[in-house]
């Protein structure tokens, strides 16, 4: 079979980093897979988003054209994504410059009948086009031969095999490769687009290019697989397979020099790869995303991720729906109970001493000296919340997460004087625990709603507490120890935190305590 390495790290890797690589750096990218002999290159998204010069989107065919190389041995391309803000083929010229060799056209099951029309008028103005249905895996048999028969007719450049969640094992993707080259007719090159969620990217790869078949087989893949989620099929991976197993046309040296220059620092901010909630994500055949929002949450071991993947249905899981998701983490982490007892308990004691939370910011070693006098000058009911210091006298142990009771046990296992365990009612039975309802401790914005800070001042606000000192909730412009403060543990892009935090400081308005901060708190200030 001949085989072509199709490289999508503009695009496809755009996804981490908010396609924003930088224009010198989108220009080296592309030289470099150029000079490395990659087959054909991916600029990056036809959008009507584009407009931004530091970010592979583009919303002219000028734009694009300002990035490539002068001299060009690969065919260049770009996306179009139905659904994505997409540019409609009327905003493009006729190609008769040749500034791209082909425009990729991806579209879920319910537009395929848009992608169709678009990808006539798109070969009308003289477009080679690659029509990648997503999600493969959903299509029957008889479903992909329905399409079949609209290739044949239309004549497309390419037709794709797109392995979105990461969830094909070889013989599917075999079964599908036969259906469709049997099928098909026979000038159209089959394209392979393949996820790493099960660590088959590669071997996929391997096992289509070792099938007897005169049809141009079309390769996916990204520098070091950069892609969202669990990533794609490596550029050097493939390209090296390729020099040593079939013919010598790459020169992978330059691929790690993309890597080395450009990608690294990427990876070394935002991760990607291999990981065991991606893994179910595509065992349950879900979108990644799904995924993606629970480990955010860092509260969840993986058997209970994959409980709450499992209770995503069916026909939802293929397209990524954050409120469906948010719902169903609530309704999983909510075991209705009567806390009565355990706010009487708590309000006796808050009645009797002041309140000090600490939270797991950096400012409680900076400032432990002034947080120890005044522990030891106010004697204060101290709660920690979702970890535990053994520097400062604690009273007790607020925990909204699996993960950090199962931490802080391991930590306490042997102390002496161990604190008081108060735990919400979406964490298992514990002897000696004071439990409270999980979903009266949630407020109502859902992007914050379970962020523990603020479910330990709603039930203190409901144990009758006025004035509340805090320390150790820093907010994301301090270190990176705890990065919210109220919202211990949460990753994500520096901007995303910062929404959050905006939101986590409004909800503390609304709460009606008279909160006073011993240590530096972004959410004190009214505006960052």
């Amino acid at each position: 079979m001949s085989m072509e390495i199709l490289d999508c790290t503009l695009r496809d890797g755009g996804y981490i980093n908010n396609w924003r690589f930088g224009r010198e750096t989108i220009a080296a990218i592309l030289e470099k897979l150029d000079q490395a002999g990659i087959d054909i290159i991916e600029c990056g998204f036809l959008t009507r988003e584009g407009g931004d010069r530091d970010c592979s989107l583009f919303s002219s065919l000028e734009a694009v054209e300002a990035v490539l190389p002068r001299q060009r041995r690969a065919r260049y391309v770009a996306m179009i994504a139905l659904g994505e803000k997409e540019l409609e083929p009327s905003a493009l010229p006729d190609n008769g410059g040749g500034v791209l060799q082909g425009i990729r056209l991806t579209f879920h099951k319910a537009e395929a009948d848009k992608a169709f029309r678009w990808a006539k008028e798109l070969m009308a103005k003289g477009y080679p086009v690659y029509l990648q249905p997503v999600g493969t895996v959903s299509y029957s048999d008889l479903e992909l031969l329905h399409l079949v028969e609209k290739v044949n007719v239309l004549e497309p450049y390419a037709f794709y095999i797109v392995d979105t969640l990461g969830s094909m094992y070889r013989n599917q993707v075999t079964r599908r490769f036969h259906l469709l080259d049997e099928n098909m007719a026979p000038g159209i090159r089959l394209g392979f687009h393949g996820h790493n969620n099960l660590q088959l990217a590669f071997s996929n790869a391997q096992v289509l290019g070792q099938i007897q078949t005169k049809r141009q087989l079309l390769l996916d893949s990204s520098v070091y697989g950069m892609g969202r989620g669990a990533g794609n099929l490596p550029t050097e991976l493939i390209a090296r397979y390729i020099d040593q197993n079939i013919a010598s046309r790459y020169d992978v040296s330059l691929v790690m020099d993309v890597y080395d220059q450009h990608i690294a620092d990427i990876r070394r901010k935002h991760q990607w790869g291999y990981s065991m909630a991606y893994h179910i994500a595509a065992v349950h055949v879900c979108h990644p995303n799904y995924a993606s929002f629970l480990l955010e949450k860092r509260d969840l071991p993986v058997k209970d991720m994959e409980a709450v993947l499992q209770s995503i249905p069916e026909n939802r899981r293929a397209i990524y729906d954050p409120d469906l998701i948010r719902r169903l983490y609530h309704q999983f982490q909510e075991r209705q109970i009567d806390d009565s007892q355990t706010v009487e308990r708590l309000a006796r004691v808050l009645r009797q001493r002041r309140l000090l939370l600490l939270g797991g910011g950096e400012s409680l070693a900076e400032k432990r000296r002034e947080i120890g006098d005044f522990i030891q000058k106010e004697q204060p009911f101290v709660v920690s919340v979702n970890f535990w210091d053994n520097a400062f006298p604690t009273d007790a142990c607020f925990v909204s997460s699996r993960r950090c009771r199962e931490a802080i046990r391991r930590q306490l296992a042997g102390a002496p004087g161990a604190p008081q365990a108060i735990l919400t009612s979406n964490l298992p039975e514990e002897e000696g625990a004071l439990f409270v309802d999980y979903a009266s401790c949630l407020n109502g914005d859902a992007a914050v709603a379970d962020a523990p800070g603020l479910m330990l001042l709603r039930l203190l606000k409901r144990c009758g507490a006025s004035q509340v000192y805090l320390a150790g909730f820093d907010g994301v412009r301090a270190g990176t120890g705890c990065p919210l403060g109220f919202a211990c543990g949460l990753e994500g892009e520096r901007e995303d935190l910062r929404d959050r935090q905006r939101r986590i400081r409004k909800q503390l308005g609304r709460l009606g305590l008279q909160i006073i901060f011993l240590t530096p708190s972004a959410y004190e200030d009214e505006e960052e």
